[in-house]
């Protein structure tokens, strides 16, 4: 089965991170010779998983940039990540979308074709509607030593959250607004936890909570099912969204293009 895929490439430049690296959008930033969207676009476009791909963001200046690749598909971003993931979806329906898309950041240099090939292979064990990967302090700590992550105590371990999404087609009208809370949230443990209800949150500040009961709960606030899928592969679990991250980026990608 093939994979139509989406790539948000809308996010404007942070603050903090517009300081060292001078660019309105994310995607333009020079990582190594290259701008960042290029080593996202290339771990992807090398996956034999993935069929039609959809970039979403300047469409004018993403276009400059790929334009190799006549098959690539561009639709401009939207005010945050989930306008921009509606706007592809839009497109994606002009033709036969596909049973499950894979969704990805423009901001996971890093990111190589053989996480994103684990990732899809390990959601198709498993009867979802919602993947989303997981890695544990240790892998990432082990192959970029030091890098600043959010991470949160489990029963099962210390994880930070990863930055591929997979979703089934049916279901994406339903979850539209729980991905705006998501978005919002997903760098605060305990934000996360609040919305979805008072237990989940005593059993992370007690440090009980499982991979299961944050699953159950998932299901029970959206009405769809989800699974954490626990990675291998770092390079899902760090993105350049502060000056150490892309510091670190350019260190890890010199020389490449």
């Amino acid at each position: 089965m093939l994979y139509d895929a989406i790539i948000l490439a809308g996010g404007n430049n942070a603050s903090e991170l517009k300081k060292i690296a001078p660019y309105e959008n994310e995607a333009l930033i020079i990582i190594g010779n290259s701008p960042m969207i290029n080593y996202v676009y290339r771990a992807l476009r090398a996956s034999k998983n993935i069929g039609r791909i959809v970039i979403s963001g300047p469409v004018k200046d993403l276009r400059a940039i790929l334009a190799k690749d006549p098959e690539l598909l561009f639709v401009e971003g939207g005010d945050n990540a989930v306008a921009s993931f509606a706007n592809a979806v839009e497109l994606l329906k002009q033709g036969e979308m596909s049973e499950s898309l894979l969704i990805m950041p423009t901001d996971i240099p890093f990111i190589t074709t053989a996480a994103i090939d684990d990732f899809i292979a390990q959601s198709e064990i498993h009867q979802a509607d919602f993947y989303y990967p997981i890695t544990s302090k240790e892998v990432n700590e082990h192959k970029f030593p030091g890098v600043s992550r959010t991470y949160v105590k489990l029963r099962e371990g210390t994880f930070t959250g990863g930055n591929l999404f997979i979703i089934r087609s049916r279901v994406i009208n339903q979850v539209m607004h729980m991905a705006e809370e998501l978005v919002k949230r997903r760098k605060s443990p305990l934000a996360m936890a609040r919305l979805f209800g008072l237990g989940l949150v005593l059993q992370f500040l007690f440090k009980r909570l499982t991979i299961p009961a944050v699953e159950k709960r998932f299901a029970e606030v959206t009405g769809i099912s989800g699974k954490a899928l626990i990675s291998g592969y770092a390079e899902v679990g760090v993105d350049v969204d502060k000056p150490s991250d892309l510091l670190l980026a350019q260190a890890y990608l010199a020389g490449t293009s």
